[in-house]
């Protein structure tokens, strides 16, 4: 194929393209932290599948903070893989 014709480089048949590097970067997971009632912190992971919406997956941790301000973990819901 001709690039200067079509104006890119185009692929053979049966040649996938590479997907584009900006969707790695649009799925990427962010962690969310509610403050619970009793003083304890509530973390979900979430992030965006193939039509932009927000999706939780993994477990719910629970957090206390310590006396050092550390967060630490003393409770898990759900799948922990």
């Amino acid at each position: 194929m001709d690039p200067a014709f079509f104006g890119k480089v185009v692929p053979l048949a049966g040649v996938r393209r590479p997907p584009p590097t900006s969707i790695v970067y649009a799925r990427a997971p962010w962690v969310r932290l509610e403050r619970l009632r009793d003083g304890r912190y509530l973390a979900t992971s979430w992030m965006t599948n193939r039509c932009e919406h927000a999706v939780q997956f993994g477990a719910e941790v629970i957090y206390v903070v310590n006396d050092y301000g550390d967060m630490v973990m003393v409770e898990s819901w759900g799948d922990q893989c």
